[in-house]
């Protein structure tokens, strides 16, 4: 699958999901999982740290076009994925790799 046909998945971090100091660290934990997550064929991920929480926790887009929710539940289905279920994997990928990352600090 070309680059411009997967979804990709701009996952916002909160801070505190770090911890109470979170908010120090949150830059460094982005980049440790943009390095370590790997998504599956049909996709691509980026984490950046949530700042702003009038911004949206996830957003997808396919070919730089932002996706309504309908929009990611039907392309993820014409894969036969469940979007809960993705969205549910993520988070668990996710929470490993904070366990992983404040293992090393």
């Amino acid at each position: 699958m070309s680059e411009d046909k997967k979804i990709r998945l701009l996952y916002r971090v909160e801070p505190g999901c770090l911890g109470p100091t979170g908010k120090d660290f949150v830059e460094g934990f982005c980049e440790f999982a943009n390095s370590k997550i790997k998504p599956p064929v049909y996709a691509l991920f980026s984490f950046v740290p949530r700042y702003d929480k009038a911004l949206p926790e996830r957003e997808y887009t396919v070919a730089n076009k932002n996706l309504s929710m309908a929009q990611v539940e039907a392309y993820l289905d014409r894969l036969d994925k469940d979007k809960d279920e993705f969205e549910e994997q993520i988070d668990e990928l996710i929470s490993h790799a904070i366990d992983a990352y404040l293992k090393r600090l």
